[in-house]
């Protein structure tokens, strides 16, 4: 009987992916030597000199930028005079106003405004009265005329580095009295593209 042929050799089955995944030490992040983690630090870290220089630096370009681009005033002056009309519940108000061009360029009135603050702490504002009405108003209270000064105008031109007088004429809700006994009274003039002016008395 002839010899029986020898076996075939049992094949190898590829592993799973579980069990190469089983096979695979895993990293073990307890052993890592500590020179590893913490001698790189001090030079990963800036020094600190340089830091600070930089943030000196930094400061100091800022300040000048701001010091420069600060606003500066358009014009300086004061109240000169302020004479009050009585009208029953209302008063007329006449005031004078001194000024001078701080600019190199001359400067153009945009609009006049005031503000009353009376003896009970109300608040009360007005526009300017037009120029053109100023003499009507100064017709119907002769005391307003008192040390009369041409009347102050939107789109006044006033020419660089020069002086100017003007009077402009505001009416408030409130009696002669009340008025006289008032806390402040401001006026702000602003300019064509120039920082406003604000008086107070």
């Amino acid at each position: 009987m002839p010899d029986d042929p020898k076996p075939a050799p049992p094949q190898a089955t590829p592993p799973t992916s579980k069990e190469t995944k089983q096979a695979q030490p895993a990293p073990d992040f307890g052993h890592i030597p500590m020179t590893e983690e913490l001698d790189s630090a001090k030079w990963t870290l800036p020094p600190i000199v340089p830091v600070l220089v930089a943030l000196v630096a930094i400061a100091i370009v800022i300040t000048v930028i701001a010091y420069t681009n600060r606003p500066t005033p358009s014009a300086s002056g004061a109240i000169t005079k302020v004479i009050s009309a009585d009208q029953g519940e209302n008063v007329l108000v006449a005031v004078h106003l001194k000024f001078n061009n701080m600019t190199e360029t001359p400067l153009w009135i945009k609009n006049i405004s005031s503000e009353v603050q009376a003896a009970d702490g109300k608040s009360y504002k007005d526009g300017a009265a037009a120029a053109m009405d100023v003499d009507r108003y100064l017709q119907a209270a002769p005391p307003l005329a008192e040390g009369k000064l041409p009347p102050l105008k939107e789109e006044q031109k006033i020419a660089a580095k020069a002086s100017h007088e003007g009077m402009t004429i505001f009416s408030y809700p409130v009696n002669k009295a009340a008025f006289d006994g008032r806390k402040s009274i401001t006026v702000r003039v602003d300019f064509y593209d120039r920082p406003a002016m604000i008086l107070k008395q």
